[in-house]
């Protein structure tokens, strides 16, 4: 979906280093290999997500690119001078990061937490200043648990009296020691928490590796029980709900230490086949009964569905013990097909015994028939294998909407674990309570270039339950006009309760104009006529809301749009 890149400006060594050139009186400009790289990524429908980092040239002092900037007026211009370029060009920057962990020591800067906040305040006003529409965030912390609940409560509270915006808050976290990717989101969770001004705020763990340390080549990192750590992590960070993006770092050894999941010479290592087994998985995880307490070491499972395939993955996370498993399929939705079965454990691993192909087989084909509605297998420690049931048929694709500007999120209880988003890649917004009973997902789409009328398809399942005053389920639709949001339409399953708030922190910021109440909104197809309910000089631009309220614990849809064109 993205990939975020250390742009390392200032340091001629690498590749962008001397992107910005001149005298801070006279900055000037080559973006040509930046704009090389973001058109090779957009080939393969990746999007650059930018870390803006280092100290350029001509704002160094001392010529040191962890110094500076020596003029934050000349800093800000330059954010102001990349945001106009990529909007003159049509290019969407999904996300600006300000810097590049400004708390790891002497390593990525020399400055002190305040020098960082007044840089990332000036680098804020020149993105909006270059572009009202750019998705500003940081501090891309390297040591948030070290860093202190004072220093970013601080950094929070400069940028508020500042009035620039926090749209995702950026911190990273190696290995799996004590499972510390939780601890740190824990703390930016609570962080964030205490201030209703960063409940849109995004959290990114942008620099995630959930491998064993120590990183020692032949260690445990580079062998199928990294994989299965890995896998074990996945399954905690979903339930951290606000983390809404996470990038792995490194996918590639860094040459000193081997912690990616391929090595310097391209050879995959058993981590890389859990990513790969995971990332095979359809975005419907279904339900899976009879597990031991995932909390404990041992065997793991998830499983998903849509309506051309299945998939079961299973991984055992322990150090001793084989587990024996016999799996039983319930409504399997694939009838007809074949059922590949992916292994890896040590046993089966060949990164270390051959310097050739390191890639995996699936060590079993069967049909779909033939392997009926019992499986057994045992699963080595550290292993992990993936059942994928095909049909063979492509799956449809959905069709994009409009052209996407941002999308925007509203965690306004950011402990519970009902979760809202929206997937770019197959375009569908996925709500739902997860277990809670009274909860609010919602999540929004901003577009220029949408059609006059469209349908939406919400797949609801669960039992529909009137929690309380806040239960809805809806739409709506925010309408721009010369730049300013003027005019809301809102369509309601149910009269919305008029106790419950109905305001949202964008578009308009107050009530809807004109609602609507539409049986077939929560289970149905239902059309939208955007251009008959748009104001009066409606440019096409709107705000796209879902919002799901305490409709019941085990709740949840699968939202589509299809444009009439």
């Amino acid at each position: 979906d993205s990939l975020r890149i250390d742009l390392y400006m200032g340091d001629s060594r690498f590749m962008l280093g001397n992107m910005v050139g001149g005298t801070a009186d006279n900055l000037t400009y080559d973006f040509s290999k930046l704009d090389a790289l973001i058109r090779l990524l957009g080939e393969h429908g990746v999007k650059l997500y930018s870390s803006w980092c280092y100290i350029p040239k001509p704002l160094q002092i001392d010529n040191d690119w962890r110094k500076g900037p020596s003029d934050l007026s000349a800093w800000q211009e330059m954010f102001w001078t990349f945001a106009k370029h990529y909007k003159e060009l049509g290019i969407r920057i999904p996300y600006n990061e300000v810097y590049n962990e400004p708390d790891c020591g002497d390593v990525f800067f020399l400055g002190d937490w305040d020098d960082y906040t007044q840089m990332y305040i000036a680098a804020a006003r020149g993105l909006l200043e270059g572009n009202q529409d750019s998705v500003i965030g940081g501090p891309s912390t390297a040591f948030i648990d070290q860093a202190g609940e004072y220093k970013v409560t601080r950094f929070l509270e400069q940028i508020s009296e500042a009035n620039v915006p926090l749209d995702f808050f950026s911190y990273h976290s190696y290995g799996c020691d004590s499972k510390q990717y939780l601890f740190r989101t824990n703390i930016a969770q609570a962080i964030l928490g205490k201030n209703p001004a960063f409940d849109t705020t995004e959290l990114h763990l942008n620099e995630y590796n959930s491998l064993i340390q120590p990183f020692i080549e032949g260690g445990d990192a580079e062998k199928s029980r990294g994989g299965a750590t890995l896998l074990t992590s996945f399954e905690l960070l979903l339930d951290e709900t606000d983390v809404t993006l996470a990038h792995w770092a490194q996918f590639m050894d860094t040459g000193y230490e081997p912690l990616g999941a391929i090595d310097t010479k391209g050879r995959l290592k058993a981590p890389y086949w859990a990513l790969w087994m995971y990332s095979q998985m359809p975005e419907e995880r279904v339900r899976v009964e009879g597990l031991p307490d995932a909390s404990k070491e041992g065997l793991h499972t998830m499983a998903s569905a849509d309506s051309t395939r299945a998939a079961i993955l299973l991984w055992n996370d322990g150090q001793t013990n084989s587990e024996q498993v016999e799996i039983k399929l319930s409504s399997l939705p694939i009838k007809k097909g074949k059922l590949r079965i992916y292994k890896m454990d040590d046993n089966v691993d060949n990164y270390f015994t051959v310097d050739g192909d390191t890639s995996i087989k699936h060590s079993e084909v069967l049909s779909i028939e033939e392997a009926g509605d019992q499986l057994l297998t045992t699963i080595a420690p550290g292993g992990f294998t993936l059942y994928l049931f095909d049909s063979g048929e492509a799956a449809e694709e959905n069709q994009v909407l409009g052209s996407l500007i941002r999308k925007r999120y509203y965690f306004t209880e950011r402990q519970k674990k009902n979760y809202s988003f929206f997937d770019e890649t197959d375009q569908t917004v996925y709500l739902g309570m997860n277990g809670e009973s009274s909860a609010r997902s919602i999540v929004a789409m901003e577009y220029k270039d949408l059609p006059d009328q469209f349908f939406i398809d919400s797949a609801f399942d669960g039992n529909f339950k009137e929690v309380d005053f806040n239960t809805s389920f809806n739409v709506r639709i925010d309408y721009e006009v010369d730049g300013e949001y003027v005019w809301s339409y809102r369509l309601d399953y149910l009269p919305m309760n008029v106790r419950r708030d109905q305001t949202l922190p964008w578009g308009t910021r107050r009530k809807a104009d004109e609602v609507e109440v539409l049986s077939t909104l929560l289970t149905g197809k239902s059309l939208v006529s955007l251009k008959a309910h748009a104001p009066e000089g409606w440019n096409g631009r709107a705000i796209i809301t879902f919002d799901m309220n305490s409709t019941g614990e085990n709740t949840r849809t699968e939202i589509t749009m299809q444009p009439i064109k």
